[in-house]
């Protein structure tokens, strides 16, 4: 049985129907980094914690400072609140969590919420970006913009799944942004490129400078492993290297 919960330190009933933005871990960390990218250029407060015993035991560090690494941050000036998770969510806690927080969003009459993340590179160039909702008005505004193109048949999992079926059962306003991203390794492009059409959605713009210059830096690193596969292949068994961190 799941225990999960949802604890405030900040007055959030405050904010006049604010948007609640989702980010959790998937394909290409997209919805992860793309939140917290969102919460550093915006420099939105800390404003709470989601804990469960069946989460994983860590700690996020930002700016040398440890913080839940399943957590909640807001601006009243933005009108904004952002759950990020830089953990995977327990497939057994998706349910609860997807409650908990659909209840949540209620609970500040939130306007709509948006989740971001990533999707398999259905070409390999990738760069393409989705949208799903529960509001077919947001679909036809966001693809009459060229924002994003529909997904007219598939299925998406996890917590954001259970969530667009509760905004579709309750005629609630929820959508999923979906960038193409990699399915092997942090892809920090397919971020930028979901913070951007969601930059367009809401209309306020958005830095992604630093995820610009890290996806070149992967890029670079993915380019270089590579040449070393081809030359260790060319001259026998390859050598043990070392992994990658980004901190």
């Amino acid at each position: 049985m799941s225990d999960v919960e949802i604890h405030r330190i900040a007055d959030l009933k405050k904010m006049k129907k604010p948007l609640v933005v989702i980010g959790f871990p998937g394909t290409g960390l997209v919805g992860s980094v793309a939140a917290s990218q969102l919460v550093e250029s915006m420099q939105l407060s800390f404003g709470g914690y989601i804990s469960s015993s069946d989460f994983a035991p860590l700690a996020a560090i930002h700016n040398y400072k440890p913080l839940p690494a399943a957590r909640i941050h807001y601006s009243e000036k933005q009108n904004m609140i952002v759950i990020i998770s830089e953990m995977t969510i327990p497939v057994g806690s998706s349910m609860d969590l997807a409650d908990k927080i659909y209840e949540f969003a209620r609970s500040v009459d939130a306007s709509s919420i948006i989740s971001l993340g990533g999707i398999s590179l259905k070409e390999e160039k990738g760069g393409e970006v989705y949208v799903i909702s529960s509001d077919p008005r947001m679909v036809k505004d966001i693809v009459a913009k060229r924002i994003a193109k529909p997904i007219k048949e598939g299925a998406t999992t996890g917590v954001t799944g259970l969530l667009l079926t509760k905004g579709t059962l309750d005629c609630f306003p929820v959508t999923t942004i979906l960038a193409e991203a990699s399915e092997e390794y942090l892809d920090p492009k397919a971020a930028s490129n979901v913070l951007r059409a969601f930059a367009r959605i809401i209309n306020v713009p958005i830095n992604t400078t630093s995820l610009e210059r890290e996806a070149k830096e992967v890029s670079k690193t993915i380019k270089e492993s590579v040449i070393k596969a081809k030359l260790s292949k060319s001259k026998g068994p390859p050598s043990e290297e070392g992994g990658t961190m980004y901190g």
